[in-house]
């Protein structure tokens, strides 16, 4: 009998080791921490509910320069892409030598949400959890309050959303956006990515903030997430090329202080996957400023 009081006891200091070292366990993330592209520990990732934060800072850190932002976010966008990007000198690599490649994590790990494109998206523009507001899974995400950092930043700026995926605005933002559309707040829904390169880029002049939520990658990959499949690693590789466009046009700008931040949502998951697969939890942010 005291052997097998052992034995469980054991299994339970196993269980619970397992469970504390969390995404110590994680191959994709042990690889990637490994190359020496992040400014960050996955221990001391950022955590989506952050960026909001980290957006509104920027603009009341007066230093006498007009402020802007652009807040780039991706769907499924698997960290183990970053390879295919990393070694090129354009895009996102280009962002981060000027500020930083930053492990992010979903606020929704501990919780019963959904690690999924709309649930995670709402964790970035609001800078709260969602479950705290009962959205629990995309198409739960009918709901005006609490306000994104897009209405909040329409009181005092102007602010332009854009986007490849037409149910952010059906859905995610409808309810917030009927009630605080006004001249200060303003969408358009893009037919694909060139679209939305184009738009970003002419919007740089009438507004101050720029949210662009880029669905293509996770649209394209439809559920095979593999880096394997040409179809979804080119829309990575398209992808950065409008990174880079979109960065050229910043830098070339003058008398302006601007944010950059592409932060994915999730990373996708396979069709078979059950739960937070392992790829899907591992979402990162590229930032022109250090964090």
């Amino acid at each position: 009998m005291k052997r097998v009081k052992y034995m469980t006891a054991a299994m339970l200091l196993v269980a619970v080791t397992a469970v504390l070292s969390g995404c110590n366990n994680n191959k994709i993330l042990n690889k990637l921490s490994d190359k020496g592209y992040f400014s960050n520990s996955y221990d001391n990732a950022i955590l989506q509910t952050d960026i909001a934060s980290k957006i509104s800072s920027h603009f009341t850190n007066n230093s006498g320069t007009r402020k802007k932002a652009i807040l780039i976010t991706i769907d499924g966008f698997r960290a183990e892409g970053l390879e295919y990007m990393m070694g090129n000198d354009l895009g996102m690599l280009s962002i981060a030598k000027e500020g930083g490649l930053y492990w992010t994590k979903p606020a929704n790990l501990d919780t019963k949400a959904n690690i999924d494109i709309g649930v995670n998206f709402l964790s970035i523009v609001t800078g709260q959890e969602p479950s705290t507001f009962n959205v629990l899974k995309k198409t739960d995400a009918k709901r005006e309050t609490p306000y994104s950092v897009m209405t909040t930043m329409s009181e005092k700026y102007r602010v332009k959303f854009l986007t490849d995926n037409k149910n952010y605005i059906d859905t995610q933002l409808a309810a917030e956006f009927d009630s605080k559309l006004t001249q200060q707040l303003s969408f358009t829904s893009c037919i694909d990515l060139n679209a939305l390169r184009t738009e970003s880029i002419n919007n740089l002049d009438a507004n101050d903030f720029i949210v662009a939520a880029v669905s293509n990658p996770y649209l394209v990959a439809d559920g095979n997430f593999k880096m394997s499949n040409s179809a979804y690693l080119s829309a990575l590789l398209h992808l950065n090329y409008y990174l880079a466009d979109m960065y050229d046009e910043i830098k070339a700008r003058v008398g302006e202080d601007w944010l950059i931040i592409v932060a994915t949502t999730c990373g996708g998951k396979t069709k078979l996957a059950l739960g937070n697969e392992e790829g899907n939890i591992l979402t990162f942010m590229i930032t022109n400023k250090k964090m």
